[in-house]
This record gives structure tokens, sequence and C-alpha cells, in this order.
């Protein structure tokens, strides 16, 4: 994962100036815009994983109760990417905000 080396604070925004291996960079695939800081430290919710399938090789995270909507399901597609670090794995799941788990 990218660190942050430096901050300026400016009146209307901050500013951060981050660096990455060249192996991070190359998986940005060179989109440079859009990009979204966020700290695995502020993962607040726990969810526990099923595992199915014959020698457990599909697994799947289950959504506690306090996220769930209680309106029906027509379950939308949700966009992810698994990002992995020397000691973390990261899945960040993207769905639109109209999108009630």
């Amino acid at each position: 994962m990218g660190e942050v080396i430096n901050k300026k604070i400016f009146s209307d925004k901050i500013r951060y100036k981050i660096e990455l291996t060249e192996m991070e960079a190359v998986q940005l695939k060179n989109h440079v815009k859009k990009i979204h800081l966020f700290s695995g430290d502020l993962c607040a919710h726990h969810a526990k994983t099923i595992e199915r399938g014959a020698k457990k090789g599909a697994k799947y995270f289950v959504i506690p109760m306090n996220l769930k909507s209680r309106k029906k399901k027509n379950y939308p597609m949700v966009s992810y990417q698994k990002i992995e670090t020397d000691r973390k794995t990261f899945f960040v799941c993207i769905a639109n905000k109209s999108f009630h788990v």
C-alpha cells in the first residue's frame, strides 16, 4: 500500500503526497484521477466468512444484520478489487448509493 509522506493544509483542502512502489503504481493502470484514500484502521464492522463447496473452494462474506436492509432484494452488480499487502488482504467493494445491503 502507498504511504503518505507529506501533507499540506490549505484553507479549503488538504493536499497529500504519497509514495508508491513500482508494483503499486502498475496496479493503478494509469488511473490517477478519482483515487480514494482509506485506512484499514477505520474498518469498524466485523463480518464472518462462510466456506462452501469441495475442499472449501468458495468463500463468502456474511453481511451483519445491523447493516442489512429489510427491503426486497434484487441484487444489483457490485464491483470489487482485491488488494494484498505483506500482512493483510483488502476487499474493496463498490456499489451504487441506491444499493441497500
